[in-house]
């Protein structure tokens, strides 16, 4: 009975989708101008989220902390709420205004970062940043939602290709920015410069935005969080390519939280230098990789969809050995070389992989798949990931001295090849499941 009823289900979504299709030969206006609000959201996000990497050295010097306490500032403690309020609040987005709670999102974590520029010691700037982790659970599914009801599947994985760069934007621009307002200004202003930097977008969002009809379908979109929850663990794809991004975000999350700190530390470099140099590595990078994955995955799943699982697979195995060569590198223009290729490989698995959890999803759970996704990396990558890697550097710190945070690194890079097996069985059961 229950799988008859998933195979109806399936069979509605299809339909909603491929219905749509039809109807609509060309996107109109008002589909990628609220692409191009919720990617600036999305930039601003990862702009207020990985702001604190850059500026551990000072706040540990000033607050004297540990490598472990700054693991917990950029992981757990964002992480917490943030993976906690993630399926709830999909629910909610996928029963109510979308646009809505991504502007009110958008305010209170803007707020809350500001709000770490303030904090005074470090139960302070912990919940300052459990804040920042509350506003953001909301953006990303929500987000993710509101793209695939305002695109077709054809153009779908380009509007998330694009979507994704807003987070490569942020990586980037964000560190340029407060690498330059903390040189000249210190770290706490910086914080405070650019929290309150997100709250006209978010009355902009909530004033200019309509919310998109949803894909009607006979399944019942009133089903309970645990009903939806379940529907999505009974397939093999969708849950191995939750375990791969949870992974490979475990790997990538770390990785950036701590590499201009690896910067600083190994090669000498100050604030505004890591900003620079890194933020353009992340540009070049991130952005080409991004819009490459989507647009390849869009030439090569019109012919054949199971190659959408596959694309991640592949970039991922060969970001790999690229990461690793990254912390392994003697000289700073190896390092930033090696950070740009290695960013261009995992940007572009990245983007195909969320456009893959959308295609499998029906339309009233794709909130709450990306949440199940987010979550999964919430408590892999930005949970555990900052703080083992903190851990890690701590104790070979202790045995082989300044060192020790470049070889923490080095050895986190190996959890890319188990993220890479997961793709790549999430892709041998791409067709049975496609076919349900």
């Amino acid at each position: 009975m229950t799988e008859s009823r998933f195979a109806n289900e399936g069979d509605d979504t299809l339909a909603a989708d491929g219905a749509a299709s039809a109807a609509a030969t060309k996107t109109p206006a008002r589909s990628w101008y609220a692409l191009a609000i919720l990617t600036v959201t999305f930039m601003i996000a990862q702009t207020d989220r990985l702001a604190l990497s850059i500026l551990m050295e000072p706040i540990k010097r000033e607050m004297h902390l540990s490598d472990k306490q700054l693991g917990l500032l950029a992981g757990l403690a964002f992480a917490a709420f943030y993976m906690t309020l993630g399926i709830p609040l999909a629910r909610l987005a996928d029963r109510s205004s979308r646009v809505k709670l991504i502007s009110a999102c958008l305010g209170l974590w803007s707020i809350m970062v500001a709000l770490t520029g303030m904090a005074r010691n470090f139960p302070q700037l912990f919940l300052a940043r459990m804040g920042v982790g509350i506003g953001e659970a909301g953006c990303i599914p929500s987000s993710h939602s509101l793209i695939s009801d305002l695109f077709t599947p054809r153009r779908r994985t380009l509007a998330m290709s694009i979507f994704q760069t807003g987070s490569v934007a942020g990586q980037a621009g964000g560190l340029f920015v407060i690498g330059l307002l903390a040189q000249h200004f210190g770290w706490r202003l910086s914080l405070q410069i650019v929290g309150l930097a997100g709250l006209p977008l978010a009355l902009l969002a909530v004033l200019t935005m309509r919310e998109p009809p949803r894909p009607k379908t006979k399944a019942q979109t009133r089903e309970s969080a645990w009903s939806a929850i379940s529907a999505l663990a009974r397939r093999r794809t969708f849950v191995n390519l939750a375990l791969g991004y949870g992974l490979s975000t475990f790997c990538t999350s770390g990785l950036q939280q701590w590499t201009p700190t690896f910067l600083i530390r190994s090669f000498g470099l100050n604030m505004a230098q890591v900003g620079a140099w890194a933020g353009a590595s992340v540009a070049l990078g991130g952005i080409l990789g991004t819009l490459s994955g989507g647009v390849v995955a869009t030439w090569l799943v019109t012919r054949r969809p199971r190659w959408e699982p596959w694309i991640p697979a592949a970039a991922y195995a060969l970001a790999w050995p690229c990461y690793t060569l990254l912390y392994l590198s003697p000289t700073v223009w190896m390092a930033l070389a090696m950070k740009a290729i290695a960013g261009y490989f995992a940007a572009g698995g990245a983007a195909v992989a969320w456009s893959a959890v959308q295609s499998l999803t029906e339309p009233h759970r794709r909130a709450t798949a990306a949440s199940i996704v987010l979550f999964i990396s919430s408590l892999l990558g930005m949970g555990l990931g900052p703080y083992l890697i903190g851990f890690v550097s701590d104790v070979l710190t202790a045995r082989i001295g300044p060192e020790g945070l470049r070889y923490a690194l080095a050895l986190t890079c190996g959890l890319l090849a188990w993220a890479t097996l997961h793709y790549a069985l999430s892709a041998r059961r791409q067709p049975s499941d496609t076919a349900r």
